[in-house]
């Protein structure tokens, strides 16, 4: 019979050292396109934002979410049916009246609540409507998405917000921020991670600005090969990563 003995905090089992107590905790974040991304915490939590409708050309994946958040009511945001199973599902505007919705939600090492947003940009057009930011925190990390954000953040908005580790953050313009108005959003959260959405890409039927605008002159950009991306800790400096949807 093997024999266990504990020795300063490890196991060993016949001189192979084991050891005790439980791995770093990670995040994983997959993207799927446009502001559709599924993150799961460290204790397994799935959570699902802004799923699209397929005709809007990228393709629909295979999830099972715990959780789905729609921050708004247009159809390559609010595609519930992408989800397999039986999720909580969070609009951040109620479907029929179209105000805000007020969301705080505890599941696990998950707690997740809604800011006020616009969709649109000036206060003279309201045609595109409201918006939910979604803050989703987590043991050491706080992460937001902003939806489709339609303009910079007020003082209100930033402070509700509080300090935003990982920052999901639409850059394409037309119908949301553009480039230039995005890098006033970094500014103003100061995130560690950056996740672009919400730009033009070879499959995306919408005529979005491109990504490179945002990326302009920045020189922390991390470009994945894939769709996923695991964060095992805060990055000292800031960083941008870019993800792709397939």
């Amino acid at each position: 019979m093997k024999k266990l003995f504990a020795v300063m905090g490890s196991f060993f089992i016949l001189g192979l050292a084991l050891p005790s107590g439980p791995a770093q905790a990670q995040v994983k974040v997959q993207w799927f396109g446009q502001s559709c991304f599924q993150i799961i915490s460290p204790a397994r939590v799935k959570i699902l934002t802004d799923p699209f409708a397929p005709d809007l050309g990228y393709a629909m994946p295979s999830v099972s979410p715990d959780i789905v958040l729609v921050s708004h009511e247009h159809f390559d945001h609010n595609f519930v049916r992408m989800a397999k199973g039986n999720p909580r599902v969070f609009h951040g505007l109620n479907p029929e009246t179209k105000g805000w919705n007020k969301i705080e939600f505890t599941l696990k090492d998950v707690h997740i609540y809604s800011v006020n947003a616009w969709h649109f940009e000036n206060a003279s057009d309201s045609s595109r409507g409201k918006d939910s930011i979604m803050v989703i925190e987590m043991p050491g990390m706080r992460l937001a998405h902003v939806g489709d954000l339609g303009r910079p953040l007020t003082p209100e908005q930033i402070a509700q917000i509080g300090k935003a580790d990982v920052l999901f953050l639409p850059v394409g313009g037309v119908y949301t921020i553009d480039a230039e108005a995005a890098n006033k959003v970094v500014s103003q959260l100061n995130p560690q991670i950056i996740f672009p959405m919400h730009y033009k890409t070879a499959a995306l039927k919408l005529d979005l600005n491109k990504l490179e605008p945002f990326l302009a002159g920045k020189k922390n950009v991390k470009r994945i090969s894939g769709n996923s991306y695991l964060i095992s800790k805060l990055p000292d400096q800031q960083e941008i990563i870019v993800l792709d949807y397939k």
